[in-house]
């Protein structure tokens, strides 16, 4: 796992996801947001991306911020050196909200069992303190299982293997809310165009233009 800094007023993620839940904490989404809704627990995989927090943020996320320009200045300026290669990056980011006394997250796992390249490189950035039982804990070897929390502030994105450590959510009895996003990045080398796989969480064709997009496009802009 890697840790890089990253400049929060260059890159204002947070600034742009308060303007979709109109709250002034986002650790407090659970409680400031008017639409808010507590669920029992999230323990289904196929269940887990279907909440309140993400069809609002799925269905609003282009009109309403600037989010994805930040997104893709942010691969761009951050993530595309970290490699010696051409990559392709996800698309459409993961949305996450970890609410107090849930898990957000069906089960401990690895990416590759769930459609994903072992291949990948998993990108975590949390929007919100991540810390305890409100963040990810994931084990440091492949089947070592020392199971330790990933803990980040805001200015903070977690470089990390999770197409091949297990990894999960614990219940979260932090009593803050974990809001977060996380994306993929794929070597252009190891890409195979004959894939058939598709996402576990909406069925997307991981393919590019499906799932992945090739930074040209970003270039392009």
């Amino acid at each position: 796992m890697k840790k890089i800094i990253y400049d929060i007023i260059r890159y204002d993620f947070v600034r742009e996801i308060k303007k979709i839940y109109d709250v002034e904490d986002l650790s407090e989404i659970h409680n400031q947001w008017i639409e808010a809704k507590s669920y029992d627990i999230l323990d289904n995989p196929l269940e887990d991306q279907k909440t309140v927090y993400h069809e609002k943020f799925y269905n609003e996320v282009k009109e309403k911020t600037n989010f994805y320009s930040i997104y893709h200045s942010f691969v761009k300026d951050i993530v595309f050196p970290l490699f010696n290669e051409d990559v392709l990056y996800q698309k459409i980011p993961t949305f996450r909200v970890h609410q107090p006394n849930n898990l957000a997250v069906g089960e401990f796992h690895r990416d590759k069992n769930y459609s994903h390249s072992r291949h990948e490189v998993n990108f975590y950035l949390p929007l919100t303190k991540a810390w305890e039982t409100n963040t990810i804990w994931s084990e440091s070897e492949y089947d070592k299982k020392d199971f330790q929390p990933m803990e980040a502030d805001v200015g903070e994105v977690i470089m990390w293997n999770g197409a091949l450590l297990t990894h999960g959510n614990k219940i979260n009895d932090t009593g803050k809310s974990r809001v977060s996003v996380d994306f993929r990045i794929l070597p252009l080398s190891v890409y195979d165009k004959e894939i058939n796989n598709v996402s576990s969480s909406n069925k997307t064709a991981m393919n590019i233009g499906g799932y992945w997009e090739n930074l040209e496009k970003i270039y392009a802009k």
